[in-house]
């Protein structure tokens, strides 16, 4: 006799069974912390019995965020002690039925709840690049791949799960933002990602690189700063542009590889403030379906959106991007549905904690997600508003580089300049990274240079002096924004208040929004630096 568990709280009755994988997955994931919300509100028992699963052959479940027993589930047996879900018990094996509320009936509006599988780690599939899995099944010498891992699977997934760290790379060479295509990804990185031995890595990178009928899957660019390996990586042309697919892993080896290092990666986050505080959020969030996002799409190309950077929103509408003559100057509405799709499918990303060059800013589906789609998400189904820092970065430098202002704001520097904010907006989203040669041909120099001399002349001999060169300027500020951030997300935790994040800006319940902009007022100005939150439109760009 086979398992089954029973789930039902007040708007789903939910039966489901889960493979011996999945159950161990789930059990595991369970360990690290991310049942969080059912600690809540009862008790989480469990008894040490392991019954067997089998997979079931229905496919399509929905769950609400009332939902406390996610799809899969540990092979020991969970138990739920709270007034508003029924005991999980055992029952006799009985095929998956499913007793939804009513609105869920409708499937062009029903809205995915990002319920567990919570994460896109915990599963065995991962992203690739379109075109690579047969380029190492069918081009690459067999002698090369053995020389990575005896067995060949193996060595053609070891390389798989290589090429996915990259994938990213597809989005935002389309949108326009990293146009050469470059991720950086540090050898410890990849040395305990990929942990067979201690080479793994090189050896995967060198097949990778070896030239082919159409030349090697990637390219490399090597440099070295402050005794840390980092390669820059890309995907050479007949790969980049190509698409991604989903692949999934088929050998135990390679799943468990993946399997360890998601756990420890979950570890870390959850000694993380803020990604501890994002864990705990992931289920009470509601992501719009694709017909919704297209809808609301046409909505705002009708009222003339624009992007933080100023693009339009534009449909292809299965035109080339040939088609349009100012195709740098648009967002395409099916590049944002084919990240999303990406950032959400399977799950959600693990948030991360980005390198010490980043300033250990978080990175997760959500930060990566376009605006205007994650403005379509729901929070405790409601809709959720955002409350950003006005001109953060400006203020930070004012603090850390001896300026004299406090309190500066876009519109200011507009004024002063006699130009467009949103230009003003635009050239802040970079000026602070740029080369000081660089820099001048900025019009926001002219302002700085004349206002503040002394923090400019602090600035600019830094970035000279500094082995990271003129990139160091942005790391500190990166860093001075997340100290900020990190106390802001403690002090709404210890009130109950979960708010996700977006770098300098968060986003809550309506309810919760002036709250919210108190706590991020008086955070930033104990940190020194002068400036406040304000809470922003829905769709505001």
């Amino acid at each position: 006799m086979h398992t089954t568990t029973v789930a039902t709280s007040r708007k789903c009755t939910i039966y489901f069974r889960a493979s011996s994988d999945q159950a161990d997955l789930y059990c595991n994931t369970r360990a690290g912390g991310l049942f969080n919300q059912i600690g809540n509100r009862g008790s989480l028992i469990y008894t040490q019995d392991k019954p067997t699963f089998e997979q079931s052959p229905q496919t399509h479940h929905f769950y609400t965020s009332h939902s406390t027993i996610p799809p899969y589930y540990s092979n020991k047996h969970y138990f739920i002690n709270d007034v508003e879900n029924t005991l999980t018990t055992k029952v006799p094996e009985t095929p998956i039925k499913h007793d939804v509320s009513s609105q869920l009936g409708y499937v062009k509006t029903v809205s995915n709840h990002t319920n567990f599988p919570l994460f896109q780690s915990a599963s065995h599939t991962i992203k690739i690049p379109a075109k690579v899995e047969y380029t190492l099944k069918r081009l690459v010498p067999k002698h090369a791949l053995k020389q990575i891992h005896p067995n060949l699977e193996v060595a053609i997934e070891l390389c798989l799960l290589f090429l996915s760290q990259m994938s990213s790379t597809y989005f935002t060479w389309r949108d326009g933002s990293n146009p050469d295509g470059w991720k950086s990804l540090k050898a410890d990185y990849l040395r305990k990602l990929l942990a067979y031995q201690s080479d793994t890595y090189k050896k995967i990178r060198e097949v990778l690189e070896t030239p082919l009928m159409n030349g090697p899957i990637i390219e490399c660019d090597y440099n070295e700063q402050k005794g840390i390996k980092c390669f820059h990586y890309r995907f050479s042309s007949p790969y980049i542009g190509k698409g991604i697919k989903p692949y999934e892993l088929k050998s135990k080896f390679v799943q468990e590889l993946k399997q360890d290092y998601h756990h420890k990666r979950l570890k870390e986050a959850q000694n993380n403030p803020i990604c501890k505080s994002l864990i705990d959020l992931y289920p009470r969030i509601t992501l719009p379906s694709i017909e919704e996002i297209k809808l609301n799409a046409k909505q705002l190309i009708a009222s003339g959106y624009k992007s933080k950077k100023g693009k339009q929103l534009t449909f292809l509408n299965k035109h080339s991007k040939n088609y349009y003559a100012n195709a740098s100057d648009r967002t395409f509405v099916e590049d944002g549905i084919e990240a999303f799709d990406y950032l959400t499918s399977g799950g959600l990303k693990l948030p991360i904690v980005s390198s010490d060059y980043a300033g250990g800013r978080i990175v997760d589906s959500f930060v990566l997600m376009p605006s205007y789609i994650r403005n379509m998400c729901k929070l405790d189904d409601s809709p959720i508003i955002e409350v950003d820092y006005s001109c953060l970065h400006p203020n930070i430098a004012m603090t850390l580089y001896g300026g004299k202002q406090a309190f500066i704001t876009h519109q200011i520097i507009a004024d002063k300049l006699n130009i467009a904010i949103s230009s003003v907006k635009t050239e802040h989203l970079s000026f602070f990274n740029k080369h000081p040669k660089e820099m001048l041909t900025s019009p926001l120099y002219q302002y700085y240079i004349e206002t503040e001399p002394q923090m400019m002349k602090n600035l600019i001999k830094e970035k000279y002096a500094s082995t990271r060169k003129h990139k160091m300027t942005s790391q500190k500020l990166f860093e001075k924004e997340v100290a900020i951030m990190t106390d802001v997300i403690k002090q709404l935790s210890l009130e109950g208040i979960l708010v996700g994040y977006i770098y300098d800006a968060v986003f809550c319940t309506p309810n919760n929004a002036q709250r919210v902009k108190k706590v991020m007022d008086e955070q930033v100005v104990k940190h020194g630096v002068m400036t406040t939150a304000k809470i922003s439109s829905p769709h505001a760009s």
